[in-house]
């Protein structure tokens, strides 16, 4: 014959404080250098202003 394993309170935590033993911890950690992005770009703009009559006449002025 099998025993059944009675699920008493004391079973209960001593099965909790197992389980929580087990549990693989997660360290972060800096480091000691700073991160150093290089970036070499190239930036070209053009840029094109439209006005209306009414506006080129104030800006005249």
């Amino acid at each position: 014959m099998r025993k059944i394993i009675k699920f008493t309170p004391q079973f209960m935590l001593i099965a909790l404080l197992g389980l929580t033993a087990c549990t693989p911890t997660v360290q972060l950690e800096t480091p000691k250098e700073g991160i150093t992005i290089n970036m070499n770009v190239v930036v070209d703009h053009k840029i094109n202003v439209e006005m209306d009559d009414k506006t080129k006449q104030v800006l005249e002025k």
